[in-house]
C-alpha cells in the first residue's frame, strides 16, 4: 500500500525556498538537529498526496490548516511543499514542521491556504516550490502595537493594557475598534437574595507573534482579568489568566480569534455572569440605511433596519421597501412617499438588539429603543442558531460569529447603541441574560466507591486548573452582506472548514501506533466492521437525542446506562460523564483514520477538546493531570495523567495543525511534578522512602511516555527521549518486569531523572486490569519502535505474551502460577501483538480468542425506540441491559488493532 500512496518518485534537495517557506520557525518550530539529533540519509520524496474538503467544498471561500503524515526517511526537516489543485493550477501554501522521526526527517507537517484558494473539492500536495499569494499577510511591530495586513484588512492589536484589537480597517474605513475581553461577576448565586455583580476586563501581559506569513499570519495574546477601577478594595487581584489568538490569512476580509481561560477563582464566591469578546463599530449613513443580520437555523435571515420603513400605514414605495429587506441603500428621501417622507423621523429607532441561545433548543432575537425602555423579546425566533451577526450601514459594517454556539450554551450576541455613532458589539461566550455559571460540587461530599463508584478522596468536586475555549471570527464588509452571503458565512461556522487526506495515507505513513483499515474479507469480519459503523451512529444520535450540550458538557457522552429509568446515569457517581475513560477519544479518532468519515472526526474533535480543557487541570495542585469519571466534569476525588496524556490528544493536533492544541499537551508536561505532590492512590498508598513520589508503571508511566515522546518528536529536544529510555532500562532490571509492584505495578519515581525504582513489593500480585487500558498499548506500541531499547522491548514481549497465557505456560516460565486479574477484551491485542513479535501464530489467534469469547466484547444489538410513559421523551436504547461506553470503546478499539496485528488470524464465520 506504501508504494501506491507513496511512490518515491521525486527528491527535492534542500533549497533556498526552503528557507523562506520556513521563515516562521524560530524557537516555536526547532530543527531536530539542535538538540543533536542528526538526519539519515533519506529515500526519495513521493510526488504528492490527494488532499479534500473533509464537508465537501466549504459554502464560502475560506482558509483552513491541516496537518499530512510522511514516512520515516521521507521527507526532510525543512522540506518545502508545493499545492495544487488536481488540474495543476497552483494553490499558495504555507508550510511549516508538526513533528519529526527518530532520524530526522519529517513526519509531520502542517500546512496553510487562505479563502483566495481555489474553490475546488480536491488538493495535491507534493514536494516543491509553493506558489505565492498575490497579497501576502504581513506582520509589522510598530510601537506599542502589532500590524497584520492581507492587502484586504488590517488589523492593530495591543501589546500591553485593555485593548487587545485596537482598530481592524478595510480600507480607509474603520470596521472597529476598541476590542476588549470582558468579564461579568457576581459574589452569590441566583437563588442568593443579593449579588453583587463587578466588571473585569482583560489586560494584556504578553505577546508572540508565532507566524508571519506569507499565507497566514498568527499572533498570541496573554494575559489576565482584572477589575475596573481603581477602589474594588480587592488589591491587585487577577483572574482566570488567557489567552487569544488572532489569526489572519491571505485574501481574507476576516480574522480569527480563539480565546481561552484557566479557571482560577473561588468557585464559592466568584459566579461568572458573563464572559465575552467587546468591541465598537463606527457608524455611518442614516438609521435607515443602518441594518443589523442575524443567522437562524439552516439558511434561515433575521434582518431588519435600526429605522423600519415597512410595515407603515403610508408606503415609503417599492423601492424603500426592497432597499430595506435587501440591506442595500434606500432611495433620497427626496423620492419616498410625501406621507412617509415628511413623518418618517418620528418613527423608533431601534437602538439595542440580542440573539440568546440559553438552550439546545431555542434562541429568540430581542431588541428595544434604549436601555430606559423594555425589550421586546419576540422579535424572533428559533431552534439552533449558528452564531452569526452583522452591524453596519449599507457602506460597511462588522460581521462577528461563534463556533459552536448553539453547542456550547448559554450564547449570546448583542448590539448596542446601534442608533449612535458608535455601535456596540460583545461575543458572549457565556451569555449575562442566562443564570450565572456555578462551579460548585453537586453534593457536599462523595459517596464512595462500593454503590457510587466515586473517589472521594481531597479534590473532590474541585474546578482550579480547567479550561474553555471559544473560537470566534471577526469580518470587515464594505457593504451590507447579501442574505445568501450571510447564510453562506454562517455555514463556515457551523461546519468548520477542514482540510483532509484518504485513510490510505494516513495508513501508509505508520502513525499513530497499529491500526488497520476496513477490512471485509470474511463475513465475521464484515459483522465487526459493522459494528463499528454502528457504534459510531449510535452515539452521535445519543449525543443529539439526550442533548448532551452545554458550554462545560459539550463534547462529552455518558459512562453508563440504567436500563430501569431508560436514562444513562447522569446522576450517579463515576458512572455519569465518560472523560473519554477508556479511550472513547481513540476510538472514534481510529474510526476517523481508517473510515475518512465527517461524522467520526466531528465527535472525536469535539471530545479531544473537552477533555483536554474541562477535564484535565492546566493549573493549581493538580495541573497537568486530569479527572476521573463523575457527576461533574472535574468531580471525582482521582486526579490521574491517564486523562490529560497527550497521546489522545496528538490526532487532534497533527490532523489539524491547532496551535492551541499543541497548548494543551505541553500543559500535561506539568504532570510530572505534580505527581511529587499528587500521586495516583494518593492516601491509600505511603510515600515511598526510596524514591521522592511513586506511580503505577500502567497507566501512569505509559502517560507521561506520551508526554514525553510528543514534546520530543514536535521538537527534537532528546532529553524527553532520554527520559524514556531511564525508565525503559529500570524496569527491565527489575525481576519482574512488567509484573512488578502492588496496585498493578506501584514503583518509586524521580520525575527529575525519570528513573523507576523497584519497592520490592505486589510482585505478580496482580490487579493489572486498566495497566493498558487507556491507550496503554498503543503507546508502547508506537514508542518501542521510535525508542530502540532492546532489553525493553524483550520485557514488553514478555508481559505481552504471559499476561493471558494458561496456568501451564506460565508455570513453565516463570516457575509460578499468578492471575493478572486483567480483562480479556481490552488485552487481547496485548496478547495479539506478542504474538506478531514472536511471530507465532497460535498466540495471534489466542489474542482473537480472548475478544470473541468475552461477552463485553461482542458488538452490541440494534438500538430500540422506548417510548410511552416509561419515558418522558422517547429515547433509543440498547437492549442488553446496563451498557456502557467503557465496553464499546475497547471492543471497537480492539477489533481495529487485532485486524492490523493479526488479519490472518481472524474469524472468518
Amino acid at each position: 500500500m506504501c508504494s501506491s500512496i507513496f511512490s518515491r518518485r521525486k527528491f527535492l534537495s534542500t533549497s533556498a525556498t526552503a528557507a523562506a517557506v520556513f521563515s516562521t520557525l524560530g524557537s516555536t518550530h526547532p530543527h531536530p538537529a539542535a538538540a543533536g539529533e542528526t538526519a539519515t540519509a533519506l529515500a526519495p520524496l513521493d510526488d504528492g498526496v490527494e488532499l479534500h474538503w473533509l464537508d465537501g467544498t466549504p459554502s464560502a471561500p475560506s482558509g483552513a490548516t491541516w496537518g499530512v503524515p510522511w514516512p520515516q526517511g521521507t521527507a526532510r526537516p525543512r522540506q518545502p511543499f508545493s499545492l495544487t489543485t488536481t488540474s495543476g493550477d497552483p494553490v499558495p501554501v504555507q508550510s511549516w514542521p508538526l513533528a519529526y522521526w527518530p532520524d530526522g526527517s519529517l513526519k509531520w507537517s502542517g500546512h496553510a491556504i487562505g479563502p483566495d484558494a481555489p474553490q475546488v473539492e480536491k488538493f495535491r500536495l507534493a514536494a516543491g516550490a509553493p506558489a505565492q499569494p498575490g497579497k501576502p499577510v504581513r506582520v509589522e511591530r510598530t510601537g506599542g502595537e502589532i500590524w497584520l495586513s492581507n492587502g484586504t484588512v488590517q488589523i492593530r492589536l495591543g501589546t500591553e493594557g485593555h485593548d487587545v484589537i485596537r482598530s481592524i480597517r478595510r480600507g480607509d474605513k474603520e470596521s472597529a475598534q476598541h476590542g476588549r475581553l470582558v468579564l461579568v461577576l457576581q459574589d452569590n448565586p441566583d437563588e442568593a437574595e443579593s449579588a453583587r455583580r463587578t466588571e473585569w476586563t482583560g489586560v494584556i501581559d504578553d505577546v508572540v507573534v508565532e507566524q508571519q506569513g506569507p499565507v497566514r499570519a498568527v499572533v498570541k495574546l496573554s494575559g489576565t482579568y482584572r477589575r475596573n477601577g481603581s477602589d474594588s478594595g480587592q488589591g491587585d487581584r487577577t483572574l482566570l489568566p488567557w489567552t487569544m489568538r488572532v489569526s489572519l490569512d491571505a485574501g481574507a476580509e476576516s480574522v480569527r480569534l480563539v480565546h481561552s481561560f484557566v479557571w482560577d477563582g473561588d468557585m464559592t464566591a466568584d459566579f461568572i455572569r458573563g464572559l465575552g469578546l467587546r468591541v465598537r463599530v463606527p457608524m455611518a449613513d442614516e438609521a435607515h440605511n443602518r441594518h443589523i443580520r442575524f443567522a437562524g437555523q439552516g439558511r434561515g435571515i433575521w434582518g431588519e433596519p435600526v429605522r423600519v420603513l415597512t410595515g407603515l400605514r403610508r408606503e415609503p414605495g417599492a423601492a424603500v421597501d426592497r432597499a430595506q429587506i435587501a440591506g442595500t441603500a434606500t432611495p433620497p428621501v427626496s423620492e419616498w412617499s410625501a406621507e412617509v417622507r415628511d413623518g418618517y423621523q418620528r418613527l423608533p429607532l431601534w437602538n439595542d438588539f440580542t440573539l440568546a441561545q440559553h438552550s439546545t433548543d431555542q434562541f429568540a432575537v430581542w431588541k428595544r429603543t434604549s436601555d430606559a425602555a423594555g425589550w421586546l423579546k419576540h422579535a424572533g425566533r428559533g431552534d439552533r442558531a449558528p452564531g452569526f451577526g452583522y452591524v453596519g450601514s449599507v457602506s460597511g459594517g462588522l460581521g462577528f460569529g461563534m463556533r459552536d454556539f448553539w453547542q456550547q450554551y448559554p450564547r449570546a450576541l448583542d448590539i448596542t447603541s446601534a442608533a449612535g455613532d458608535t455601535a456596540t458589539v460583545t461575543l458572549w461566550s457565556w451569555s449575562p441574560h442566562a443564570e450565572a455559571m456555578d462551579l460548585r460540587p453537586y453534593d457536599d461530599g462523595g459517596h464512595g466507591l462500593g454503590l457510587a463508584y466515586e473517589d472521594d478522596r481531597t479534590g473532590w468536586g474541585e474546578p482550579t486548573g480547567v479550561s474553555r475555549s471559544t473560537d470566534m471570527q471577526l469580518w470587515a464588509f464594505d457593504a451590507t452582506p447579501s442574505r445568501d452571503r450571510i447564510a453562506d458565512l454562517a455555514g463556515l461556522l457551523t461546519t468548520r472548514p477542514q482540510v483532509v487526506a484518504s485513510p490510505a495515507v494516513y495508513d501508509a505513513a505508520r502513525v499513530f501506533g497499529r491500526w488497520s483499515l476496513p477490512n471485509r474479507s470474511t463475513p465475521a469480519l464484515a459483522r465487526l466492521e459493522d459494528s463499528i459503523e454502528a457504534s459510531i451512529d449510535f452515539y452521535a444520535n445519543q449525543v443529539d437525542q439526550r442533548r448532551w450540550y452545554g458550554f462545560w458538557d459539550f463534547g462529552d457522552v455518558m459512562h453508563t446506562y440504567d436500563v430501569d429509568r431508560h436514562e444513562w446515569r447522569y446522576d450517579v457517581g463515576g458512572y455519569a460523564w465518560d472523560n473519554a475513560e477508556l479511550g472513547t477519544d481513540a476510538m472514534l479518532w481510529y474510526a476517523f483514520l481508517r473510515s475518512g468519515k465527517p461524522k467520526a472526526f466531528h465527535l472525536a474533535r469535539a471530545m479531544t477538546q473537552h477533555v483536554a480543557e474541562v477535564d484535565t487541570y492546566h493549573a493549581g495542585p493538580y495541573a497537568g493531570l486530569g479527572s476521573r469519571h463523575n457527576v461533574l466534569h472535574w468531580g471525582d476525588g482521582a486526579k490521574e495523567a491517564r486523562v490529560s496524556e497527550s497521546y489522545t490528544k496528538r490526532f487532534l493536533y497533527y490532523l489539524t495543525a491547532d496551535e492551541l492544541v499543541g497548548d494543551w499537551m505541553r500543559s500535561a508536561l506539568q504532570a510530572d511534578q505534580t505527581l511529587l505532590t499528587q500521586p495516583p492512590l494518593r492516601e491509600y498508598f505511603p510515600t515511598p522512602d526510596a524514591a521522592p513520589t511513586w506511580l503505577r508503571i500502567g497507566p501512569d508511566w505509559y502517560a507521561l511516555v506520551s508526554n514525553w515522546l510528543t514534546e520530543w518528536e514536535r521538537t527534537g529536544d532528546t532529553k524527553w527521549r532520554d527520559l524514556i529510555i531511564t525508565g525503559m532500562r529500570d524496569i527491565a532490571r527489575f525481576p519482574a518486569g512488567l509484573f512488578t509492584g502492588d496496585h498493578g505495578g506501584a514503583v518509586g519515581f524521580n520525575p527529575a531523572t525519570g528513573r523507576l525504582t523497584n519497592l520490592d513489593k505486589g510482585d505478580f500480585k496482580g490487579g493489572y486490569n486498566l495497566s493498558m487500558a487507556f491507550c496503554g498499548d498503543q503507546i508502547m506500541f508506537e514508542t518501542v519502535e521510535l525508542v530502540d531499547v532492546p532489553e525493553f522491548r524483550k520485557t514488553l514481549v514478555e508481559f505481552a505474551r504471559y499476561v493471558q497465557a494458561p496456568s501451564n505456560e506460565k508455570i513453565e516460565h516463570y516457575g509460578h502460577d499468578f492471575n493478572p486479574q486483567v480483562f480479556k477484551t481490552i488485552y487481547s491485542r496485548v496478547t495479539a501483538w506478542a504474538g506478531d513479535q514472536l511471530d507465532d501464530r497460535d498466540i495471534r489467534k489466542r489474542g482473537w480468542d480472548k475478544l470473541m469469547s468475552d461477552p463485553a466484547g461482542q458488538p452490541w444489538p440494534e438500538p430500540e425506540r422506548v417510548s410511552g410513559t416509561a419515558v418522558l421523551t422517547p429515547v433509543d436504547e440498547i437492549p442488553a441491559g446496563d451498557f456502557g461506553t467503557n465496553d464499546a470503546a475497547q471492543r471497537n478499539l480492539a477489533i481495529i488493532e487485532l485486524i492490523a496485528i493479526a488479519p490472518e488470524e481472524a474469524p472468518v464465520t
